[in-house]
């Protein structure tokens, strides 16, 4: 296996955008979870629903999506791990990660596991030169391709 070195500071760089990305997903800040993507980024998060696209669209289909989850007190963490990165020669960067979200509930001290997934991500520079998310395409392990 070839491993391509990337610019020194990549690899952290990305690792603190998602730790920043995911408190602010788990935290219910959906506007500002849909600001680390590009104005017409794209999101697609769960097999039965189609992708979202931009800012608006993200944080609409986030709220949406989280409703459900309003009338029961629980906690949900997306936990981002083994991120395997790669840079193209237009400076954008492909990212692959492995996620286990845990789900917290109220007065239950173990954590539910699941779903396992694996996260497939184009990460640009800003005007700015901050990352941002120009797509996340989300896949579940417990959805198996026909």
């Amino acid at each position: 296996m070839t491993i391509t070195a990337l610019p020194t500071g990549l690899y952290a760089e990305v690792l603190s955008f998602y730790g920043h990305q995911m408190q602010k997903l788990d935290g219910r800040d959906f506007a500002g979870y849909a600001a680390t993507f590009t104005e017409d980024g794209e999101f697609k998060h769960s097999p039965s629903l189609p992708a979202a696209h931009t800012r608006a669209g993200i944080t609409a289909v986030l709220e949406d999506f989280h409703r459900k989850f309003d009338a029961r007190k629980i906690q949900r963490r997306h936990w981002f791990d083994h991120t395997a990165l790669s840079q193209a020669s237009d400076g954008s960067i492909t990212a692959t990660s492995y996620c286990l979200v845990l789900t917290v509930h109220a007065d239950v001290k173990a954590p539910e596991f699941g779903p396992s997934c694996l996260v497939h991500d184009v990460l640009v520079r800003g005007a700015d030169g901050e990352l941002l998310l120009r797509s996340r395409h989300v896949t579940h392990d417990h959805v198996f391709p026909a």
